[in-house]
């Protein structure tokens, strides 16, 4: 076989859902902006991450802000990204995809927790 194609980081599946907080920047207009919404982190690559939460952010196109606050290990972690897809998934709870804009310093630590948290949890990827 010849070498890997695959050009998207791992995506690591949360087999439990871990708490999780969205926040949309103050300055932008509609509902949430610059309050924490409780929410659950579903998976997470270095690129992005899939979220549920009762937030119901009307987004145009990927360009709406928000940055997602989370703890895996013992550090708290806080990643701006865009909402790149979103629907509803029941009465009152929205799935959003959001693409990461990490910093390479951003990046490591990132890898770093997700590399601490799957030696200590059952996480697949």
């Amino acid at each position: 076989m010849g070498a890997a194609s695959r050009k998207e980081p791992f995506r690591y599946v949360m087999n439990q859902p871990i708490e999780c907080w969205l926040e949309v920047p103050a300055g932008n207009p509609g509902p949430g902006a610059g309050k924490r919404t409780p929410g659950v982190l579903l998976d997470i690559s270095r690129s992005g991450c899939k979220v549920r939460s009762s937030l119901n952010v009307r987004f145009t196109s990927g360009d709406t802000k928000i940055t997602i606050h989370f703890q895996l290990n013992d550090q708290m972690l806080a990643f701006e990204g865009s909402i790149r897809w979103g629907w509803m998934y029941g009465i009152g709870e929205y799935q959003y995809g959001i693409r990461l804009d990490l910093t390479d310093e951003e990046e490591d630590i990132l890898i770093r927790e997700l590399e601490q948290w799957t030696l200590g949890s059952d996480a697949s990827r």
